[in-house]
């Protein structure tokens, strides 16, 4: 089974504090889980995943199903379409992607007959997801269509950037003791270095990468955008021409994103 990312804790049996509804508590951890599930999973393998009893599981699938917000072949199951319209309302609502977009083409510009590509990711969690990607015409298919779409936030240059940019208090509850204190090191670097993150060979032989976060009136990072490519070593440091021009978008999208 291809698990893309840590799915989340076994539902607990008791009932929830706060006044939670336990019954959506445990469909988002179920949604959550084959989220994190490249190929789908079975009802078993859901129940062993997630700690929810198999006829639990047997109900919650039946009710998500008939929403379609997740969809069943051949006893296998996945996300469903449904999940869209809630991802594109979100984004709406975010107007992130509509004002970053004049920014990202500029980047293209800039880049030139690079092989690169251009990302813009949004925290989620201890996530991080890339909602808008373009590339030059002379990057590689393979480098286009191997990279994912969605990080651990402490795992990728985009979201260490924007991970850097949170209170210790807040990244330590969002990664927990033990993965807090292994990604700090990395994160007072990312500070040390004008908030700038670099990555090399992270994700594919010879990728570098350079992520600045989208921070509005100084607040904690909303986004990042992150120009990864091919032979790009010699612009991963904060005095690179690429590394100024990824922060003046950056720093124009807060701009705008904070006269709204």
């Amino acid at each position: 089974m291809d698990i893309s990312s840590t799915p989340p804790p076994p539902a607990s049996n008791k009932e929830n504090a706060g006044g939670r509804v336990q019954v959506i508590d445990r469909s988002i951890v179920l949604l959550r889980t084959l989220a994190s599930l490249k190929h789908g999973a079975s009802a078993l393998d859901l129940a062993r995943l997630t700690g929810i009893d198999r006829t639990t599981i047997h109900r919650l699938l039946k009710t998500l199903t008939h929403w379609s917000l997740i969809e069943s072949q051949g006893g296998t199951y996945r996300i469903g379409p449904e999940c869209l319209i809630y991802s594109a309302a979100y984004l709406n609502r975010l107007n992130l992607r509509k004002i970053a977009l004049p920014y990202a083409i500029e980047l293209q510009r800039v880049i030139g007959e690079r092989q690169a590509i251009v990302s813009l990711s949004v925290p989620v969690g201890d996530q991080v997801v890339l909602i808008e990607r373009m590339w030059t015409p002379t990057t590689p298919l393979n480098v286009i269509v191997d990279l994912a779409d969605q990080f651990p936030i402490d795992g990728s240059p985009s979201g260490r950037a924007v991970l850097a940019t949170y209170s210790e208090a807040a990244a330590q509850a969002i990664l927990g003791d033990a993965r807090y204190a292994k990604a700090r090191p990395a994160l007072e670097l990312i500070r040390s270095q004008q908030d700038f993150a670099f990555g090399h060979g992270e994700f594919k032989p010879g990728l570098s990468s350079v992520a600045f976060p989208i921070r509005v009136e100084g607040g904690q990072a909303i986004g990042a955008v992150v120009v990864a490519g091919l032979e790009m070593e010699d612009e991963t440091h904060p005095a690179s021409s690429l590394a100024s021009h990824v922060r003046r978008a950056c720093e124009g999208i807060a701009a705008q994103l904070g006269n709204l």
